[in-house]
C-alpha cells in the first residue's frame, strides 16, 4: 500500500471532501480548508505513568482553516487509506 502523502495528496482531499460534505470551521464558520502537508501519527500508550515513542500510532492528516488557523485531523484507516480494526468499534 502506497503510504507517500505527496502520492496520496488528491486522493485525501477527494475523500475527506465526500464523507465531511459541509466542512465549515467551527470557530470562525470559514469554509475554505487547507491539507496540511504530511501526516500526524499520535502514539497509543497503554500506560500514563510513563511515555513511549514508536509502536502503535494512530495516523491522521490535519486540514486547517485558510481564516483562522483551527486544525481539525481525520484518521486515515477511517478514510480507508490503511488496514482497518473494527475489534474495538464502540456503538
Amino acid at each position: 500500500m502506497d503510504t507517500n502523502f505527496q502520492n496520496k495528496k488528491e486522493e485525501i482531499i477527494a475523500k475527506i471532501k465526500e464523507k465531511a460534505k459541509n466542512l465549515t470551521c467551527p470557530v470562525c464558520e470559514n469554509k475554505n480548508m487547507i491539507l496540511g502537508d504530511g501526516f500526524f501519527a499520535h502514539d497509543l500508550q497503554g500506560d500514563l505513568s510513563s511515555r513511549t515513542m514508536g509502536g502503535q500510532n494512530i495516523p491522521t492528516i490535519p486540514v486547517i482553516c485558510s481564516n483562522c488557523g483551527f486544525t481539525r485531523e481525520f484518521a486515515l484507516g477511517v478514510l480507508g487509506f490503511l488496514p482497518t480494526k473494527d475489534d474495538s468499534e464502540i456503538k
